[in-house]
């Protein structure tokens, strides 16, 4: 079996993950190697994916099936081949970090303050004096949004006589996919 885990961290509210994980039309061209889908209902259509495994080349169909919907936390769906031996799952996972966790998060994330920053903030200091600085401070510290982590899980189990061989040559393949789908997601919601 083939599995890869990718966790991100943005400061999207849950509710705008949410809205757009939990509609696979959305998601779904961001898949590498995406094709095309054919949404049956809510819950259930085929994806039509192009893999390449080193020499190999191959189109590939997979019935999917949402398995579970908890708004606004996790959409589950399994896999399975369409005339290939071939079976898996994936989730979306949304979790809002509270606020210590969201701080140490952007303070791992923050570089120090460049030179004009420094030279604002004493402007700002002899201008309003520190006092008024600082509330003007915390009131932009408290404007952003709290820290959402999205992970996005995958895994796939291939079957018959060639499944040892086929599931070396898709491990780095789950990897790529999972980071890949996750980053690209973030960067449309966040407009990037």
């Amino acid at each position: 079996m083939a599995e890869h885990t990718h966790t991100l961290t943005t400061h999207l509210s849950a509710q705008t993950v949410w809205d757009f994980v939990s509609d696979m039309d959305q998601w779904a061209p961001f898949l590498l190697g995406y094709q095309a889908h054919d949404k049956r209902s809510d819950t259930e259509s085929t994806w039509t994916i192009k893999a390449d495994l080193a020499s190999l080349s191959r189109t590939v169909d997979f019935r999917v099936q949402i398995t579970e919907w908890v708004e606004p936390e996790r959409v589950s769906f399994t896999l399975e081949g369409v005339g290939e031996p071939m079976r898996g799952d994936g989730a979306f996972g949304i979790d809002e970090l509270d606020a210590s966790q969201a701080a140490t998060k952007q303070a791992a994330e923050s570089p120090a303050p460049g030179f004009f920053v420094r030279l604002w903030a004493i402007l700002l200091r002899r201008l309003l004096g520190d006092g008024q600085t600082r509330a003007v401070a915390s009131g932009v510290a408290h404007a952003k949004p709290p820290a959402v982590r999205l992970t996005f899980r995958l895994s796939l189990t291939p079957g018959g006589a060639m499944a040892p061989m086929i599931d070396a040559m898709i491990k780095p393949v789950m990897v790529a996919t999972a980071e890949d789908l996750a980053q690209r997601i973030v960067a449309h919601l966040e407009g990037r």
